[in-house]
């Protein structure tokens, strides 16, 4: 396993550096032909993209138009328009002499429709009922029918054909179409059909010639279904193609979809091998470039490999000698002062190695003494803890009830103040020490606490152990007077996860002087009484919270002090160790 390490994966220093600057000279040949590509690939993409979306508006434009105009037509061609009042009248008509004058009208009529719009081509009523014809202006195939003309779009009696063949006789012009059912006064029920010639073969010709592109144009019905397409080859009528988005690529080709204002679907495709064909040129050119490259590369390597390697060995002779337990001074001159400078640092590394073993030494000793000395100062809480019992338990012998609380009071703050009670501390138990200490101080100095806790499940959520007591502490031994009193109030605001803590006294209060050596960050020699107590919670508070938790202090001499912490609320999982 050390020799296929050291064969494949490069364990020598001097390998590395020859693998590193290959990788750095591939990386580089391919991170530039990347952009390139990028590049190109972009402008083409923009390019072309933005070539087939203004073509296919100009179709779609077209069509728009040519579907509006057929629409009109139909229009007149029912009861309420101009035609479509004449056959009314017809159908209504009694006499034959009537019916003839009223049938020569008609067809005047439609005459002048086709007439006033060149692009027109067949108009007629067609009878569903008898599969005939009545009032068309050209002659018809013999074999037509409506139910095979290629619907794309319909709502209710209208009906949108995408591009056919003519159905007059004379003509195989591509035309689109619109069928409108329509019914007279008298049931009969006829359907309008109107074409108008089509010139998206020619388009579709011209615009192929215009770029060198063979784009195919393809209608779709709201099913997805084709119903017409300038190259069958690609997409045949009948054949499902369903595209989501106005724009894509798929295995095949390339596309842009619209939808007409009538509700046909229509796409225009390019083949993907013409659209990456100025790639696939580009990529001919960025192999020479990067042979090229990568043989500049090659001899580059060679160069820096006879650059560096005797330098390279000059140091792992060094490292071999320094292992050996070798501190004296070596000297060596490579000619390349980055080498140079590595050996005059190595020196200075070696005397600094031989002073950090003396510091280690003498630091072991002192935490050797320091071990004993901890161990010292913890017999005396320790011996106290096991006196309090005793005091306790002689109380209770002799029901003394009084001195039993008082003891057992005290006993739970030390043992709670030294840190001895394995529980997390929470709000409810540093409320509990606080009530505790205002207990055993009201059994020494006659003051007045009001307490004002807002229950909650913040009560038991995790709280930097110790910090209340300090606070209320200063404030009864260095605020309150005789009869003073202290109010404490405590209230979380669920909305921004924070706990309000208020604890405040009608004692003598603190000069500006007190309170500003007070809110100082840093330690200051003259913090006395409230400094200390102050200094010990803001320490807390900032290694458990950091900078989430804020205390403020507010006084005024001869009318009181007024504290306030503001803390964030901590889940049990989030709690650290204090």
């Amino acid at each position: 396993m050390s020799m296929l390490r050291n064969r494949f994966f490069f364990s020598s220093l001097r390998k590395r550096i020859m693998a590193f600057l290959t990788v750095g000279f591939v990386g580089c040949a391919v991170l530039m032909a990347s952009v390139s590509y990028n590049a190109i690939y972009t402008m083409q993409r923009d390019k072309i993209k933005t070539s087939m979306a203004f073509d296919l508006y100009q179709q779609t434009s077209k069509l728009n138009q040519m579907y509006n105009n057929l629409l009109q037509v139909t229009q007149q061609m029912t009861p309420e328009g101009t035609v479509g009042n004449l056959m009314e009248t017809y159908i209504s008509a009694e006499g034959a002499y009537s019916q003839r004058l009223l049938s020569r009208d008609i067809s005047y009529n439609i005459g002048l429709i086709t007439f006033s719009n060149p692009a027109m081509e067949l108009v007629m009523y067609y009878d569903p009922t008898s599969g005939k014809a009545s009032y068309s202006n050209l002659p018809l195939r013999g074999d037509f029918t409506l139910q095979s003309l290629p619907s794309v779009a319909g709502i209710g009696e209208l009906k949108y054909q995408s591009p056919h063949k003519s159905l007059c006789r004379f003509s195989d012009d591509l035309v689109v179409s619109v069928t409108r059912e329509v019914r007279f006064s008298d049931g009969t029920r006829l359907v309008v059909y109107v074409e108008a010639k089509s010139d998206i073969t020619t388009d579709m010709n011209s615009l192929t010639e215009s770029v060198y592109m063979p784009y195919t144009l393809v209608f779709t019905d709201t099913a997805g279904l084709v119903t017409y397409s300038s190259n069958s080859t690609a997409f045949a009528a009948g054949q499902s193609l369903m595209l989501s988005g106005e724009s894509g690529m798929t295995r095949d080709y390339v596309w842009n979809r619209t939808t007409g204002d009538y509700g046909y679907g229509i796409m225009l495709l390019l083949p993907v091998s013409y659209y990456n064909h100025e790639l696939y040129t580009w990529k001919n050119h960025m192999y020479w470039i990067l042979a090229i490259a990568l043989l500049m590369m090659f001899m580059l390597t060679l160069v820096l490999r006879r650059l560096i390697n005797r330098p390279f060995r000059l140091i792992e002779k060094e490292m071999r000698t320094f292992g050996k337990g070798y501190m004296g001074n070596s000297r060596y001159h490579t000619g390349i002062d980055e080498f140079d400078r590595i050996f005059g640092q190595f020196n200075i590394m070696k005397r600094q190695i031989q002073r950090l073993i003396m510091d280690v030494e003498q630091k072991e000793k002192r935490r050797h003494q320091l071990e004993i000395e901890k161990l010292a100062y913890q017999i005396n809480p320790h011996f106290l803890m096991n006196t309090l019992n005793s005091v306790r338990w002689l109380a209770v012998m002799h029901k003394q009830a009084e001195i039993e609380k008082f003891v057992s009071s005290l006993i739970f703050l030390l043992s709670y103040n030294l840190g001895k009670s394995e529980e997390t501390a929470t709000f409810r138990s540093e409320i509990e020490v606080m009530r505790t200490y205002l207990e055993l101080q009201q059994m020494r100095h006659d003051f007045e606490v009001n307490l004002d806790i807002a229950e909650g499940t913040y009560l038991d959520t995790p709280v930097a152990r110790f910090i209340l007591q300090p606070i209320v502490e200063n404030a009864v031994c260095h605020g309150l007077d005789d009869h003073g009193k202290l109010e404490i109030s405590i209230t979380p605001d669920e909305t921004a996860q924070m706990v309000r803590i208020v604890i405040r006294d009608d004692g003598k209060g603190l000069s500006h002087e007190t309170l500003a050596l007070l809110q100082r960050e840093t330690p200051d020699q003259q913090q006395t009484g409230w400094g200390i107590g102050l200094r010990y919670v803001r320490s807390m508070l900032e290694s458990f919270y950091g900078h989430k938790a804020r205390m403020g202090i507010e006084s005024t001499p001869n009318q009181g002090t007024t504290v306030t912490l503001t803390l964030p609320f901590l889940h049990p999982r989030k709690e650290r160790a204090i």
